[in-house]
């Protein structure tokens, strides 16, 4: 990780001393000088605005003047004036690409400790993710097996139930049978009755004619019977 790391700090010097045409508005550095004057004018005769401005200044070019070897700028401050050209140049001096790199890399270190922490985070996550998933199947498992049971039962519940309607039926079938059983001993009952009330009422008819026509039936005594 370090070689990536150390491989994007030089592409990055790299790329931050890629030469860039001057032009107006652009921005300029001191150079690798300890402190350079700004004067009022183009010329070592002009008043001094500013004793030195130390190497690495950040400075907006205003107007170049190559022919006479000055560039007036303005400073940070907003403060303008001219400098001489050969001290600016158009990228940062080493010690502020030095900086700058030293920046990069500690930002890279940083980002690859998120990066590190990301993953270490990412991992737990996953590692949760699975358990669930383990814990998610073996319900599923178990909800299956429940459902197996389920259907068994069902199975046995309309099996029962249709033995059930069956013995209702024969129940009904007994029950009918047997209310036309006593139907039938009922009116056989009822015809025996009639029979032994119609043997009494005739023995009680017959019994009254006898008892009508019996004194008519006795042998008559014979006069001088009677008279003897």
């Amino acid at each position: 990780m370090m070689n990536k790391l150390t491989g994007m700090a030089a592409a990055a010097l790299l790329a931050a001393s890629t030469f860039t045409v001057a032009q107006t508005g652009s921005t300029r550095y001191i150079t690798d000088e300890l402190h350079v004057p700004m004067r009022s004018g183009k010329g070592n005769e002009f008043r001094i605005l500013h004793r030195g401005l130390p190497s690495g200044t950040k400075l907006t070019l205003l107007e170049d003047a190559p022919e006479d070897g000055w560039s007036r700028v303005r400073i940070p401050g907003g403060e303008e004036g001219w400098v001489p050209r050969q001290y600016l140049v158009a990228e940062p001096v080493a010690e502020i690409k030095l900086q700058r790199a030293e920046a990069n890399l500690a930002r890279f270190e940083k980002m690859e400790g998120n990066l590190g922490g990301e993953v270490r985070r990412l991992e737990g996550e996953n590692h949760k993710l699975v358990t669930a998933l383990q814990t998610a199947q073996e319900k599923s498992q178990q909800l299956e097996k429940e459902l197996k049971e389920l259907k068994a039962l069902s199975a046995d519940a309309v099996a029962l139930n249709q033995r059930h309607q069956k013995l209702l039926h024969q129940h009904e079938l007994l029950k009918q049978e047997q209310i036309m059983a006593e139907a039938e001993i009922q009116r056989l009952s009822g015809s025996d009755t009639q029979k032994w009330y119609m043997y009494g009422a005739l023995s009680v008819g017959l019994g009254a004619i006898l008892a009508m026509i019996a004194p008519h039936l006795r042998p008559r005594r014979r006069r001088s019977e009677w008279a003897n």
